[in-house]
């Protein structure tokens, strides 16, 4: 059997790494990103612990031009820099590399992919190469004994694979890349002729010369003209996009080896970064094996998996818990234990359709138990039994959890109401690292370099996905396990990363306390009135056809109006209209664009009413009776913690945040939203002004902390002040342009922005800035203030200690750094409104939870819905008002009054 040589692109490695977690970059205790370090290596371990390669060579591209420069000075000319966070990470990377004894094979004047190429040309006859790369440039390399490897998608590729992908074999590759051309490299092409055209014509043609020797065969006006106009550019192309195989370099055969057991010589720089999760996982891989006699806890109450994750030092017992005997035994092994990690198994995403088919249990790191109870074809518990044994073991004991409100909702509908301390891991998470993706998944790999089992594996995907109930138990054991056991890891790194950074005191006493608010609201529901929604979307329908009519005639033709392409050409090539945005596929007609338009074209107005409409129907009016529970006839909406990164709550199916509220027809979607029947009213309870009331606390600005307290309008006032007139001479516009001033700062918009929403010249922008700060100077240094503070300490807080760390402040670019400026202007005032809001619901829930009469239903921005019996309402709304009205800390709470504003009627519209 040959052996195998694998060449890897170092380059490719860093560069995915790095912008894998562009949103959610890796920084260590020293402020370092870590980020691409982190990804190239566990993906080079990866590669390691699947292929177990014994020869290996990498090449980097670097930093000198090379002979493709020489050719064009326009080669790459386009491309920005690279971020100085990733450049301060190559080096480290390479001495890695270097360390572990891997072959750099990189030469001046040449690109990664040329050394690559030349060692796999040199090497093919006696190793079977495999580039692994996912670069599409390596496909004109392919051939029997070269294949791609591409380690994203853990995906192989042949001779045929190239031909399935393209329609193209690897010897056409060259010419197929000097048609298409590459923007990223300034590689012109063919204008105008895309991936499908230049392998149609290489299927007819074979080879670029013999298009161009053959053009009068050509019958497609359009190709045959930008082929005899591009041609220079078709051979100017296929020099740069052909990868040379004879760079001048020498490579002994004993340099390529590769020693898994040198990989401990690269841990002491990866405990330099703080990367202890690769280093244990190094640690375990490039160990010397033991010779062992081979011997096997046996568990007397049960059957038990030994399962030992990827390598790592994640090792625990999977016990599948399946009968009256194991199940004694593990509750019994609960008495000495304070704190239990759980989770649950479903047949559904949605908590209130879904049934509990499992749960599992970890309470040390040793073991973790699966209790199977409604799998199809295999032994199961009795459901009732064990959760009414369940519920007495745990009494009294802190449960952690990863999303722990969709645990709590399905243990409920099973019968079980958790009333216990949690601990939620990927809400501790989602404190830590706000603007990071938090599944599980996400946080065991992050924290302990550990790929978790997909569910993918079990249950499949697309049509042939099956429900987690027809599983069988022993590999759902494994899958559950898992959950269990690295929730029950991730308690207690999580627990010092929330100490440490002074998180958990905000925690413990908002965070957590709001899952079971937000359980009882989602258990509550809405009652959604269909025959309001029938009628919305018979005028709905009426309307579109009007529009669609009017459209045509205006357009002189007909035309799909969902086809932004069809749109981009009747607008701007039949009708002349001068297109104001270039985009990839032509120009833009995206809303900013149509509102511009309107202005001067009626038919811009139209189309925009007709995407209004459409996006009404399709999100909710359509929408909305398809989400209605068929058990309890509402809907249930998903409130979401772990969203938005100041703080705010979101919700999903349906989206309560986005129901348009600044035009009327999105108002009325708001009468779909009834209570129940006529016994019952809906009240909204609306926070006023509460983000300039905030502003008024925290910079401390005596205008309008007298305006507030004075019950004063603060936008007349602010309109008053600015312009220097009496208050009763401020006219419409002048109180709309402070208010827009008012919001726009505190949201951090600068004069371009501010132009826009005022419709005034860029200048006067600046002039109204410069204006509105001369007469609130205490504003403008508080705004100012707390960007520079936010500079030194690289984060910015609310008033409820809530934490967003800002890296791009130190970034290079500009437009990131400008970008986080806005968000430390404004995040400590819009999160300190949602943890105000959050302490309401507490302490409102607290309040009601006991009274049937009294239900909170929904949440969106400053505002709270609830459905109240009607005798009932006078009292409900006493204390919801009380209650809303103290939710600020006591220390701020005397400077300016938190007021709300409520209103009431049979459905949210009429409420609010």
């Amino acid at each position: 059997m040959r052996k195998k040589l694998y060449l890897i692109d170092g380059t490719a490695f860093i560069y995915r790494a790095f912008f894998a977690f562009i949103r959610n970059p890796l920084y260590n205790s020293k402020g370092q990103n870590t980020s691409a370090i982190f990804g190239t290596i566990n993906s080079f371990i990866k590669l390691v612990e699947d292929f177990k390669p014994e020869h290996i060579a990498v090449s980097f591209d670097r930093k000198e031009k090379t002979f493709r420069h020489e050719i064009t000075d326009t080669y790459k000319a386009n491309r920005p820099p690279a971020p100085d966070e990733l450049h301060q990470q190559v080096e480290p990377i390479k001495k890695f590399f270097a360390a572990i004894g891997l072959q750099d094979i990189s030469k001046a004047g040449y690109e990664a992919d040329d050394t690559i190429a030349t060692l796999a040309e040199k090497y093919k006859d006696k190793f079977d190469i495999i580039i692994v790369s996912g670069d599409k440039d390596f496909a004109q390399l392919v051939e029997d004994r070269v294949t791609l490897y591409d380690p994203k998608k853990s995906k192989s590729m042949n001779t045929d694979g190239i031909i399935e992908k393209y329609g193209i074999s690897p010897e056409q590759f060259i010419d197929y890349l000097a048609i298409c051309g590459d923007s990223a490299d300034n590689i012109p092409g063919v204008k105008g002729i895309g991936p499908k055209g230049a392998s149609k014509l290489l299927n007819e043609f074979e080879t670029l010369d013999g298009i161009y020797e053959n053009l009068e065969k050509i019958q497609a006006k359009g190709i045959l003209e930008k082929l005899t106009e591009h041609k220079e550019d078709a051979y100017l192309s296929k020099k740069l996009v052909t990868i040379i195989r004879d760079v001048p370099i020498i490579i002994p055969d004993e340099d390529l080896l590769f020693d898994k057991y040198k990989l401990q010589n690269g841990i002491d720089i990866l405990n330099d970064f703080e990367l202890s999760s690769i280093a244990k996982k190094i640690k375990k891989l490039s160990s010397q094996p033991k010779v062992e006699p081979k011997t096997k806890e046996v568990l007397s109450f049960n059957r038990e998996f030994d399962f030992n994750t990827n390598g790592t030092e994640l090792k625990y017992q999977t016990i599948l818990t399946d009968t009256k005997e194991s199940f004694t035994q593990m509750l019994s092994s609960l008495d000495s234990v304070e704190i239990v990690a759980i989770d649950t198994e479903t047949t559904s995403k949605d908590p209130h359709l879904a049934e509990l088919v499992g749960i599992s249990i970890c309470a040390d790191v040793g073991r973790s138990h699966y209790i199977p109870l409604k799998h199809q074809m295999s032994q199961n518990l009795d459901p009732k039994e064990v959760l009414t044994q369940l519920k007495d073991k745990l009494k009294g004991k802190l449960l952690v959890a990863h999303n722990s409100k969709y645990d709590l909702l399905v243990l409920e509908n099973a019968g079980w109401k958790i009333e216990e301390n949690i601990f939620d891991t990927m809400i501790a998470h989602y404190l830590i690292n706000p603007t990071s993706r938090h599944s599980l998944a996400h946080c065991a790999l992050e924290e302990f370099g550990h790929e978790m089992i997909p569910i993918s594996e079990l249950i499949g995907k697309g049509k042939k996905q099956i429900t987690f109930d027809l599983v069988p138990t022993d590999q759902a054991a494994k899958y559950a396990a898992e959950d269990a056991y690295l929730t029950f890891k991730l308690y207690n790194s999580y627990l010092e990363k929330l100490k440490k950074n002074e998180l958990n005191e905000l925690f413990q006493t908002i965070e957590l306390p709001l899952v079971y608010v937000l359980v009882d609201m989602e258990k509550n529901g809405v009652f959604i009135d269909r025959e309001i929604l029938i009628e919305f979307s018979k005028r709905n329908q009426k309307r579109l056809g009007e529009l669609t009519k009017e459209i045509y005639k205006l357009a002189g033709s007909q035309f799909n109006l969902n086809s932004p392409q069809q749109l981009s050409k009747v607008l701007f090539e039949d009708l002349g209209i001068k297109p104001e945005k270039k985009i990839k596929t032509g120009f833009s007609t995206n809303i900013t664009v149509l509102e511009s338009l309107a202005k001067e074209h009626e038919i811009a107005r139209l189309l925009i009413e007709y995407r209004q409409i459409s996006k009404l129907e399709s999100t909710y009016v359509s929408a909305l009776p398809e989400l209605i529970n068929p058990k309890s006839g509402r809907v249930h909406s998903s409130f979401n913690q772990t969203v938005a990164s100041t703080g705010r709550l979101s919700s999903s199916n349906p989206n309560m945040q986005n129901i348009p509220i600044r035009t009327e027809m999105g108002r009325e979607i708001r009468k779909a939203f009834c209570a129940s029947d006529n016994d019952h009213v809906i009240l909204s309870a609306d926070y006023s002004q509460i983000e300039l009331r905030i502003l008024a606390v925290l910079s401390g600005d005596d205008k309008m902390i007298d305006a507030f307290n004075n019950k004063q309008d603060i936008h007349r006032e602010t309109a008053c002040i600015v312009f220097d007139v009496p208050k009763d001479e401020v006219t419409p516009d002048q109180r709309r342009y402070a208010k827009i001033i008012n919001f726009g700062l505190m949201y951090g918009m600068g004069s371009f922005r501010i132009s826009q929403e005022l419709e005034i010249s860029r200048t006067e922008a600046k002039e109204f800035i410069e204006s509105y700060f001369n007469k609130f100077p205490t504003i403008k240094e508080y705004l100012h203030s707390g960007i520079q503070q936010a500079i030194i300490d690289g984060f910015v807080t609310t008033i409820y200690g809530r934490k967003l760390f800002l890296p791009d402040l130190y970034s290079n670019n500009k437009m990131l750094v400008e970008g986080a400026k806005r968000v430390a202007t404004n995040m400590p005032i819009q999160g300190s409104a949602a943890d105000i809001i959050k302490v309401a619901m507490i302490t409102l829930y607290e309040r009601i939870k006991n009274n049937p009469d009294i239900k909170m239903i929904i949440q969106v921005h400053d505002e709270l819905v609830f459905e109240i019996r009607k005798e009932k309402l006078e009292e409900a709304k006493k204390l919801i008002i009380e209650e809303m009205e103290k939710a600020i800390p006591e220390k701020y709470s005397y400077i300016v009054p938190l007021t709300v504003d409520v209103g009431t009627g049979q459905n949210w519209y009429e409420a609010h």
